[in-house]
């Protein structure tokens, strides 16, 4: 009996339904059942949706970056992250971490959304198929 590994991939889609600000669809996924809880899904999706907020509020810090960078001819971009690529690194680290003690052990993959130009979340599954020969 050989074992073969097959892969689908789905995608979860934004959510314009508060706006046009970064937020992806918490709606559990059919293809999921069986390989990861609801609760642990929707809560990671939350997570990302809550560091998308942050990275897209506005405050006085955001405020000044952006008055800094007008000053100095936005070269200042060369020498630091702004807050928005901070938080965009924070959620691709996020996702990271996830993947590795939640969903890989499982068999799924979360792939970070910046990949896919903030339009999805990608996420692969590895079913395990035996075959007889």
């Amino acid at each position: 009996m050989a074992l073969r590994y097959h892969t689908k991939k789905i995608f979860i889609q934004r959510d314009f339904s508060h706006g046009t600000g970064v937020q992806f669809s918490s709606e559990f996924p059919p293809e999921l059942r069986g390989k990861v809880d609801e609760l642990t899904f929707k809560q990671t999706i939350d997570c990302i949706n809550s560091m998308f907020n942050e990275a897209e509020s506005l405050s006085c810090r955001t405020c000044g970056e952006g008055c800094f960078a007008c000053m100095t001819g936005y070269v200042i971009h060369f020498c630091f992250k702004t807050h928005y690529e901070r938080c965009t690194d924070r959620v691709a680290h996020y996702i990271q971490q996830q993947n590795y003690h939640v969903y890989e052990p499982r068999g799924v993959i979360l792939g970070d959304p910046m990949d896919r130009g903030l339009r999805c979340i990608e996420v692969n599954i590895t079913y395990e198929l035996n075959i007889e020969t």
